[in-house]
């Protein structure tokens, strides 16, 4: 007499043969009108897609109707793979004749997620900015200022193109602060070293 336990081992054993496949084989690339899509893994769930792209993330900074601070990252990621950080901090002395009087910019910006649909990109960017000036009244004396900015974006991006992806201007103070994204395929032998 079979045990339950022999029934369901002699069915696990014969599922592959019903199906037209010899054990431990894996299904059949499938290709649709875009890519072609990977055979199931061993576990059944399909293998993502490992892709390399640019990232430009350019920061722009107007205050007072000036230029105040433009700053562009790129940087090289890969499709469901760990995604970089950026960390920046800068120092600037204040005063030429004060050795302690220091002022900080910070720029931080976490990629927290990167998926291709086709011809666009959706990307997480989790971004913190710090500011600074000394730039007050003029009948006051000259004492820092500084600002935060923390904000989470969530854009779908054409690949190839530029677009803004955060604006915030800020009447009271007359600053604009813009957020430039560009994503684009990674192009090993642009970015290779020129030969002497």
């Amino acid at each position: 007499m079979l045990t339950p336990r022999a029934i369901l081992a002699a069915l696990l054993m014969a599922a592959p043969l019903l199906s037209g496949q010899p054990a431990g084989a894996q299904s059949p690339a499938v290709k649709d009108a875009t890519h072609v899509i990977a055979p199931l893994r061993a576990d059944g769930h399909r293998p993502l897609p490992h892709e390399p792209f640019q990232i430009t993330i350019a920061f722009k900074r107007i205050y007072r109707g000036k230029l105040a601070s433009d700053k562009t990252y790129s940087l090289a990621v890969t499709t469901n793979e760990t995604l970089p950080a950026i960390r920046d901090d800068s120092r600037y002395r204040a005063s030429v004749t004060d050795m302690n009087d220091i002022l900080q910019g910070n720029t931080d910006v976490d990629i927290l997620a990167l998926k291709r649909s086709g011809q666009s990109m959706y990307i997480a960017l989790k971004i913190s900015t710090q500011t600074f000036g000394m730039d007050v009244p003029e009948e006051l004396p000259k004492l820092p200022v500084a600002g935060t900015h923390q904000y989470i974006l969530t854009p779908t991006v054409p690949i190839g193109q530029r677009r803004t992806i955060y604006l915030s201007t800020d009447a009271v103070h007359n600053t604009t602060v813009e957020v430039q994204i560009l994503v684009q395929p990674f192009d090993e032998q642009q970015h290779l070293p020129q030969q002497p």
